[in-house]
């Protein structure tokens, strides 16, 4: 199984229209973006604006999260992709809503897994998921 930059490429064209999709500002991180020393993808983040993502998803109970209007706004509303290549396992970390991370196995086939995670992305956002990378 490898969790390589192509592995980590093809899962970017597979979510990033997801987070289009949300309409809240989402933007991939390329700092947050992690291998370990053996080159393989540890972690994934992209970034919202709290402002748009408190708009667009006033059910997620995000402000409250943040212990209401006197904390409000955060820099960034996160959601990332915790790679354990070991494992084989993915988990999504998300802000909004009661989401717990569930390990999620992994093929290593950045196309298969690609789906996998952008699905599972558009179903915590409510959105539909895409039809192919990039789409």
């Amino acid at each position: 199984m490898s969790f390589d930059r192509a592995w980590a490429e093809m899962v970017r064209r597979w979510c990033d229209p997801v987070f289009a999709a949300a309409d809240a500002g989402f933007e991939w991180n390329e700092g947050a973006h992690y291998k370990g020393d053996d080159g393989q993808t540890t972690s994934m983040l992209w970034e919202a604006s709290p402002e748009r993502f408190a708009k667009r998803y006033p059910d997620s109970d995000i402000v409250e999260q943040y212990g209401g209007a006197e904390h409000w706004p955060p820099p960034c509303i996160d959601y990332w992709i915790y790679v354990d290549p070991a494992a084989g396992t993915a988990e999504l970390s998300v802000e909004g809503w009661d989401h717990w991370p569930t390990p999620i196995p992994m093929s290593g086939d950045g196309e298969a897994d690609g789906r996998v995670l952008a699905t599972q992305f558009a179903e915590i956002l409510q959105v539909s998921p895409p039809a192919g990378p990039g789409s």
